[in-house]
């Protein structure tokens, strides 16, 4: 928190200049976010202990208030600053007591959106994750959650915040986690009944793709969770799910190694188009974390021998660099001028500088097709613009460094010599005292490749001096002689100090009148040896190469450095692995992983257990259905279905209690987090009160040193005065040759004043030449573009006759069908009504023969009928 700190370290510093200083409006704004920040520390804490609706509300209040009116810049903590650890740790008990229904359910939801405002800036983003251990909370929010758009919200804050995370061991809320996580992606458990309660479709998909790359955050480097991810899952049944996934899906296919998916090279060629494509998306809005983290999947390639090959026979790299310079060039048109917004974009351009140098120390190895030399122009261009940067300025000169070594040597080096300004602020910025160790050490470096070019030899030359070395190797000559063993001296001092003395070698092996005393008299320091000697048992290849480089100088002190070295790996200490050591362990245990994977093997058997849990319930069926034979059977079973019970009920004791020691650990961090803190805040101030002390003693003893030595100066200031007189009547005679030499080289200005307007007269020429030139291009353009324009209005046309094509198709295909369906009616019934006609027919026949009946039926009725008598 940039502007907290200044406004609390600088609280009533005095302007010097006698101007406004632009600190003074920062102030103003720091001091409103403390009053935002302690006004929801105390709105918390009222309602934690009344619990009450009107607490609640002013508690909302506060939320929305530091969501809208503070910038995420001021959220950043910062050593000594208690008010926001205290906030955090505030903000995250808020969360755990508040309920996910109602108003409270509002309020945290409020709460959520505050951490994502929150975790826009860097700092505050990892002290989120690292300090104040805010995704277990949101791992458990997840898991309470039902509703789609909710657990889409929170997936895609715990994937932010989750790149590049690293967890050493099993923390407790990662087994329900991934868990609920696989459960998303596979499809089962909660996860139906997630997608159940929203919309099913696309939404699902993005959620399925959401819980997949926040286990490809967890999983990626951490050794811990990838076991415990193992253990969870079915990897063929989870390996057949992803495949569809794209990125998502090589990415964890890749982690879990060849033994598990073996890649084709046609996927692998896709899953490098296709985090090119990554990297140009997070290159529009400078995002940061997720550029990380695809660059260091990149950069640790080696570790799977299939992504290797495929980035070594991968042909299109110039064209992928070269539309992300294009993505950067868009981008930089922008207004980045803000302080947050051009951090972002700094540390963007690192991470691609890094990038674009792995690619380029790829190009040398064997069978690799990789070439940037279309582009180096292009990229020296860029890069040259960002060595002076403070988040990317290292990067960018080891790129530059690159680019000398591996690409295009010499159009690099023409490119920097034509240009000597550059060259001369990195110089000046690598003496000063406050430059970063890591940019003086790319600096170095560069210089001692300039120096081996023919083009830029006599520009390094010209630019370094006898004191920009002293200066450099100020930190290890401060060192005592008789005690080197015993002082501390980081080791960016000793890099430093090993690279500065290669530099001086080499200057010396051109310039040996002028640098090979000061070489000699360097080298027989003992602090510089010491350095060497520690340059030479360190675990870092660069460095060792450097010192061996140093030692074929012929006065190089072979005795003495051997001396120390023999002193260093005999100390206890001195053969320790430091963090250097540790992270190379961890990139060997990474490239090694295929061979741990498979002794892990017998242990993640996901299918044994499957069908321990099917037996399970097949004995619970029979018990429940009543279908054993005999009673001392069925009591067995029930005894050991009674035994499992019980362990299950412990397994759940256990959890419950490892959960619980996971939110007092939680809890402990914070706290300690906010105790050092505390405890820094009390050491600054005590420094200062030392300072001021020290001062005033100091400044008492420099008065009275001060008055003896003007007394003893006022003497030697005459001795001076005498002898001076004498060198002056000297100067005088030496002034009068010079004059004559001065006369000579005048006339030689004229010759040359001469040749300058020749060769002006000729340079106006071409000049007149170029713009005629210049202007038939203009010319040609302008065709070119109306041609452009002709041919869009022509494929427009052509696409809206083809859309009322396709209508008409469609239409006629309905009329068919409605054509169809109306014959196959007229057909059934013209049949229904042959069927009426048959039916009426015999209703006919039938109708006649009865009336044929009755009528013979009525005459026999006649002729029997008795006659009357007359």
């Amino acid at each position: 928190m940039a502007t907290l700190r200044n406004h609390i370290s600088a609280g009533g510093g005095a302007n010097h200049n006698g101007q406004d200083s632009p600190q003074e409006p920062q102030d103003a704004v720091a001091t409103l976010a403390i009053g935002y920040v302690r006004e929801f520390r105390m709105r918390v804490a009222c309602f934690l202990m009344q619990r009450s609706e009107e607490s609640l509300v002013y508690v909302q209040r506060s939320v929305a208030l530091l969501g809208t009116k503070v910038l995420p810049a001021h959220f950043a903590p910062t050593p000594g600053n208690l008010e926001l650890a205290r906030f955090y740790v505030d903000l995250y008990a808020l969360m755990s007591e508040l309920e996910n229904e109602g108003v409270e359910g509002d309020v945290l939801w409020a709460c959520i959106g505050l951490v994502q405002h929150c975790t826009r800036n860097l700092e505050a983003r990892q002290a989120v994750v690292e300090q104040f251990c805010f995704v277990p909370l949101l791992g458990m929010l997840i898991r309470k959650n039902k509703r789609t758009e909710r657990v889409h919200r929170l997936l895609v804050l715990l994937q932010d915040l989750t790149y590049g995370i690293r967890i050493a061991w099993e923390e407790p809320y990662l087994p329900p986690l991934i868990d609920h996580l696989v459960g998303i992606v596979l499809c089962t458990d909660d996860a139906s009944s997630i997608a159940s309660s929203g919309s099913i479709r696309n939404d699902d998909d993005e959620l399925h793709m959401l819980a997949l790359s926040v286990l490809v955050n967890l999983c990626y480097k951490n050794f811990a969770v990838l076991f415990l991810f193992l253990r969870s899952v079915n990897i063929s049944v989870f390996c057949r799910r992803v495949q569809n996934y794209g990125l998502l899906a090589y990415k964890m296919l890749i982690i879990l190694s060849e033994d598990v998916y073996a890649f084709q090279q046609s996927e692998l060629c896709i899953f490098l188009r296709l985090s090119f494509a990554g990297i140009e998306d997070c290159l529009k809005q400078w995002n940061v974390a997720q550029l990380r983290h695809i660059v260091e999947f990149l950069l640790d390639s080696h570790g799977h021998e299939g992504l290797h090959r495929a980035m070594l026979a991968h042909g299109h790299f110039c064209e992928d660099v070269e539309r992300l310079l294009d993505k950067i060039d868009a981008r930089n048109g922008m207004d980045d001028s803000q302080e947050e917004t051009s951090k972002h974009q700094q540390i963007s351009l690192g991470l691609f500088f890094r990038l674009v140098s792995h690619i380029l120390q790829m190009s040398e190895e064997a069978n690799s097709c990789i070439s940037l030399d279309a582009i180096t122009g292009r990229l020296y261009e860029m890069v040259s613009d960002w060595m002076s940067s403070d988040h990317c300025g290292v990067a960018a000169i080891e790129l530059i460094y690159t680019l000398l070594r591996l690409g295009k040597r010499a159009a690099v080096a023409e490119m920097i010599a034509n240009d000597p300004s550059r060259v001369a602020k990195l110089v000046a910025s690598a003496e000063r005292p406050d430059t970063d160790a890591g940019q003086v050490l790319a600096t170095l470096r560069l210089l001692i490749a300039l120096l081996q070019e023919t083009k830029t030899n006599k520009l390094v030359l010209s630019k370094v001096s006898e004191s920009y070395f002293d200066k450099i190797l100020a930190a290890p000559l401060a060192l005592v002689p008789q005690f080197l063993s015993t002082q501390s001296l980081a080791q960016c001092e000793v890099e430093k100090a090993c690279f500065c003395l290669l530099l001086l070698v080499n200057v010396a092996g051109i310039a040996k009148k002028a640098y090979m005393d000061k070489c000699c008299t360097l080298l027989e320091q003992p602090q510089l040896q010491y350095c060497l000697a520690r340059g030479m048992v360190s675990k870092n290849e660069a460095l060792v190469a450097a010192v061996l480089q140093i030692a074929q100088f012929e006065h190089f002190p072979k005795a003495s450095v051997a001396k120390h070295v023999a002193a260093i790996t005999s100390s206890p200490s001195g053969m320790m692995a430091g963090p250097s050591a540790v992270g190379a362990d961890q990139a060997e245990q990474w490239r090694n992983l295929s061979s741990i994977f498979k002794a892990y093997r017998i242990s993640a058997d996901k299918g044994l257990i499957q069908r321990f849990n099917a037996l399970l319930d097949n004995i619970s069926g029979i018990v429940s259905r009543n279908e054993l034979a005999s009673a001392p059977t069925s009591q067995v079973i029930e005894l050991y279905n009674h035994r499992i019970d019980s362990l299950n009920g412990t397994v759940a004791n256990l959890q419950q209690r490892l959960e619980q020691a996971g939110e007092q650990l939680t809890i402990g961090t914070q706290r300690a987090h906010v105790q050092s803190a505390e405890l820094e805040r009390f050491q600054s101030s005590n420094f200062q009160l030392l300072i001021s002390q020290e001062r005033l003693q100091t400044r008492c003893k420099d008065l009275k040193q001060q008055k003896d030595e003007l007394k003893s100066n006022m003497t030697i200031l005459l001795k001076q005065m005498s002898e001076n007189t004498v060198q002056l009547q000297a100067n005088e005679r030496r002034l009068l040759v010079k004059k004559a030499e001065i006369a000579d080289l005048e006339k030689e200005c004229e010759n040359l004043r001469s040749k300058l307007s020749a060769k002006s007269e000729e340079l106006t020429k071409l000049e007149v030449h170029n713009k005629e030139n210049i202007s038939r291009i203009d010319k040609l353009k302008k065709s070119m573009v109306a041609y452009e324009q002709d041919m869009t209005e022509k494929l427009r046309t052509i696409a809206e006759r083809d859309r009322e094509l396709a209508k008409t198709q469609k239409a006629l295909e309905e009329q068919r069908e409605a054509c169809k369906k109306s014959e196959d009616l007229i057909f059934v019934l013209e049949t229904q009504l042959q069927e009426r006609k048959t039916q009426i027919e015999n209703l006919e026949m039938e109708q006649k023969e009865t009336e044929d009946l009755r009528k013979t039926i009525m005459s026999l009725m006649e002729s029997k009928k008795p006659k009357r008598k007359a």
